[in-house]
């Protein structure tokens, strides 16, 4: 289970339950990988000075709290990370971070999450946009190589996998959102099927006799793949029929085939609209208002993700809130203990998501 504390702190830590700075043989003993965490508690520093004393920065330093981080460090035998080390060996102190869209909240949320967890210990990022589109992918990582990052943060659709697994090879890469289970590398995502399941799972129990799955076309994307598996999954245990509609966004076109099937519904009772992300909610919905439906009854409205306007459209939607500040902390916890390798055992990281139940599907008639 992963710990959702948050990993920035600017003040010295007091973990010790006794009050006071801890002993080098209390923090051994607690625990026995020693991190830049506990170095900082048996100093009694914090962990940005830690930080910078790693990084040679000794300029607001006194010689006694060197003498003590440094005493510390050889009694505990503290490792620093990959990352650590290759900022202690003067190289550039920046994690790239290549995401599809930066319109869309997740990815800004998770990224001003990552960027705030690893500030303290002298880490920037270098973020770019990829559009879901191959190449500018590979120019994105070509000029990060150039930048020599430290490490690397990827959401992806896999189109250039291979030459990131040559990366895993020389410094961290992980990916977020959708994992892909690459040799040396790391994935950090959200349990999409269960909540998927969860969320048409609530849609059937409200009465709603139809749900319609709007998603974009699978391209062998995992949270595309686990979101339509749990839809499918809730129908089957529920007896609900399977109604999936394939969009491409920009394409207004596409969504024809979804606002039919919704007039079509309507004669068979409640029927309720499900789609696979926020971005696509966000073309569809104001093409669902136009049909002059009352929502949540007969027309229910939900998605995945929580887009930035959830609460405040009429009636309020029902979405699935994905942890992103969650993510982020993970990302960088992963980052701050990378040592030779990540453990074959632990290069994934799966953070649960939350479903939140508003007025858009709460059907008040369902008989």
């Amino acid at each position: 289970m992963v710990d959702h504390d948050r990993i920035r702190t600017d003040e010295a830590p007091s973990g010790n339950p006794g009050g006071g700075k801890e002993t080098v043989n209390q923090v051994t003993e607690r625990r026995t990988k020693v991190t830049i965490q506990d170095v900082a508690r048996a100093a009694g520093v914090s962990i940005t000075t830690v930080s910078r004393y790693l990084n040679g920065r000794f300029s607001s330093m006194s010689a006694e709290t060197r003498d003590r981080i440094a005493r510390v460090i050889a009694e505990t035998g503290y490792q620093p990370s990959r990352v650590a080390q290759a900022l202690k060996a003067n190289r550039t102190g920046i994690i790239g971070a290549i995401v599809v869209n930066l319109g869309y909240p997740l990815c800004v949320s998770v990224i001003r999450a990552l960027s705030e967890a690893v500030e303290p210990y002298g880490l920037q990022l270098m973020v770019a946009e990829s559009r879901g589109d191959a190449e500018r992918e590979r120019r994105a990582l070509d000029a990060m190589r150039r930048q020599a990052v430290d490490a690397l943060v990827v959401q992806t659709d896999g189109m250039n996998n291979a030459l990131l697994a040559e990366w895993t090879k020389e410094k961290p890469v992980i990916w977020f959102d959708r994992g892909f289970g690459i040799a040396g590398g790391m994935d950090v995502v959200t349990n999409n099927l269960e909540a998927s399941r969860e969320l048409t799972l609530h849609l059937a129990q409200q009465g709603y006799r139809h749900v319609v799955y709007v998603s974009e076309p699978l391209r062998g994307i995992e949270t595309r793949m686990d979101r339509l598996a749990g839809y499918e999954q809730a129908c089957r245990s529920t007896g609900l029929r399977s109604e999936i509609h394939w969009v491409h966004r920009g394409q207004p076109a596409t969504y024809e085939p979804v606002l039919e099937r919704v007039r079509s519904a309507m004669s068979d009772g409640p029927a309720a609209v499900y789609t696979a992300n926020g971005l696509i909610l966000q073309e569809l919905y104001p093409r669902l208002r136009r049909l002059d439906i009352t929502v949540p009854d007969p027309l229910g409205i939900a998605t995945f993700d929580q887009p930035d306007w959830a609460d405040i459209a009429t009636p309020a939607l029902t979405c699935v809130r994905q942890p992103t500040e969650a993510m982020g902390q993970a990302i960088a916890r992963a980052l701050m203990d990378a040592d030779e390798a990540w453990p074959e055992n632990a290069r994934r990281i799966v953070i649960p998501s939350e479903l939140r139940v508003s007025a858009s599907t709460s059907l008040r008639n369902p008989d």
